[in-house]
């Protein structure tokens, strides 16, 4: 279970092991569409590490991350002309823990970027840490957790409450090489339309050594390890319908249909300052995914169906809406014992076809979506946009749009057990700047768990 879980979950955990495992042994002596590539290394130290197994010995393991390169050549010094950026952090620090599978998922994504691996063919990658004693100007992580032992890398012992120094080598001055020795093939092969990220294989607790003065140091270990593309994202463009442009701050939903042929919102996400967008990790199979603004310029919502994970979706457009709508609503619930109360989702839904109806984005100034009754009733109020949705099924060759039928319905879903899970108003369509009245919702035998 923990190998697969840092392959597969922990990704830069993964990377950072890799990494610094090559640079640590070559510098110490010891001391998108495309397949996804493995490949294997094995590696030892001569110092005994603090622990056998991962998790023995330590709580946290903290590594702060200023930048991560790729070069198209093996043989490429660190200060050779040619190399790309995948994400660069030297204005803002990305400090993580690599025994936390949470923040550690997906290497690139986590690390911030929207993107993911551009298509291209690497045979080396670098990753770049923060000294533990900066240069004057050297930006530093705004929160530090490594602060009590005054450095920026830094491990916590099994049931300590303090901080211990992690000392590095050259990580921070050439970075840490995956050389094509340690990627199968040679290489790795991203090809146009296929969203990757990175994964590596790492022995965190095994590459923690104790030297002979009591202090910490990062030689990291590959035991068999693998490193490889990985495909379990979706990335794309939101731009402006019929120009280039990229729109920043829409809101990106992934969604999938549930037994109510309703499809709910599974993660969701704003995009960049250029528009672009990489969901990661997402389970293997089919989203949906509805794009729109919730502030500023209105848009009508678009929503792309059928849409595979490992996907770069390329550009989607946002088509200006005529304006907006307010749809105003009750809801009540009966509830034993009396004068409790119920917690209860709203949603706005649009149809994408004669039998799927999607969640789509509320704008500015609607009430938040999540209402609790006051003595069993509870009032909403959502702006939407007065337009009919642009819907396509996805096509690698380019997803065509086209205007459905408008009508909006109101989903409501209680978060206490009710004889209904659900319940939907009767179908609304809206014209600019007119205020409309949904059909009431009434949720009975709610009781308190």
């Amino acid at each position: 279970m923990k190998k697969n879980a840092f392959r597969d979950m922990g990704s830069f955990i993964l990377l950072i092991g890799a990494l610094l495992a090559m640079a640590f042994a070559a510098t110490c002596g010891g001391g998108g569409d495309s397949a996804p590539s493995t490949g294997t290394v094995n590696t030892t130290i001569s110092d005994p590490p603090t622990c056998k197994s991962p998790g023995g010995s330590f709580d946290k393991v903290w590594v702060t991350i200023t930048r991560v390169r790729a070069h198209t050549s093996n043989n490429a010094a660190p200060n050779e002309s040619g190399w790309i950026d995948l994400i660069d952090l030297r204005n803002a620090p990305k400090q993580i823990d690599l025994l936390n599978l949470d923040s550690t998922t997906c290497v690139l994504t986590q690390l911030g970027s929207t993107s993911g691996l551009p298509a291209g063919q690497y045979q080396q990658i670098r990753l770049y840490l923060l000294s533990n004693s900066p240069g004057s100007g050297e930006a530093t992580p705004s929160a530090n957790n490594c602060v009590d032992s005054g450095s920026y890398n830094c491990v916590v012992l099994a049931g300590a409450t303090t901080t211990e120094t992690l000392n590095l080598s050259s990580e921070a001055q050439t970075g840490i090489k995956i050389p094509s020795g340690q990627i199968a093939g040679g290489k790795f092969t991203v090809l146009g339309g296929q969203s990757i990220d990175l994964n590596i294989d790492f022995d965190a607790c095994s590459s923690i050594v104790r030297q002979g003065n009591g202090q910490y140091r990062l030689k990291p270990v590959l035991h068999a390890g693998e490193i490889s593309l990985n495909n379990n994202s979706i990335s794309g463009r939101v731009i402006e319908n019929g120009t280039i442009n990229g729109i920043p701050n829409a809101m990106v939903m992934i969604e999938q249909m549930d037994s109510e042929n309703i499809d709910r919102v599974i993660m969701q996400k704003m995009t960049d300052s250029d528009g672009k967008f990489i969901f990661c990790p997402l389970p293997s199979g089919t989203y949906d995914v509805v794009v729109s603004v919730k502030d500023g310029t209105v848009y009508t919502p678009t929503i792309t169906l059928g849409v595979g994970v490992g996907t770069a979706m390329g550009s989607i457009p946002l088509f200006q809406a005529s304006g907006s709508a307010n749809i105003s609503g009750q809801v009540t619930a009966q509830i034993t014992p009396a004068g409790e109360e119920v917690n209860i989702d709203i949603s706005a839904l649009q149809n994408a076809n004669s039998s799927l109806r999607v969640t789509v984005p509320v704008l500015q100034g609607s009430t938040p979506t999540n209402v609790t009754t006051q003595n069993g009733i509870a009032t909403y109020n959502l702006r939407v946009p007065a337009d009919t949705p642009r819907v396509g099924s996805f096509s690698s060759g380019g997803t065509s749009y086209s205007p459905v039928a408008g009508d909006y319905l109101i989903n409501a879903q209680p978060t206490t057990n009710c004889t209904q899970s659900s319940l939907l108003t009767s179908s609304l369509s809206v014209a600019p700047g007119e205020n409309y009245s949904a059909q009431d919702l009434a949720f009975t035998g709610c009781t308190v768990n």
